[in-house]
């Protein structure tokens, strides 16, 4: 694993830790985008939609048991 790699697990890390709270989630992800590569910055924002979609998917399931 690459130091670029290493960053960007990094920061999805912390976004999942902090993914309770919107605000403080997006205000990490955009720390993490300046960050970041632009290739890695592209990465990253896949990561969060599917991440989110999981999260929404998760949430609804949840609630509507």
């Amino acid at each position: 694993m690459n130091k670029a790699n290493t960053k960007l697990e990094f920061y999805k890390i912390i976004l999942e830790k902090v993914s309770f709270d919107r605000l403080l989630f997006e205000k990490e992800f955009n720390k993490a985008l300046i960050g970041l590569s632009h290739k890695d910055s592209n990465e990253l924002r896949r990561w969060k939609r599917k991440f989110l979609f999981a999260k929404f998917q998760s949430n609804a399931i949840g609630k509507s048991s």
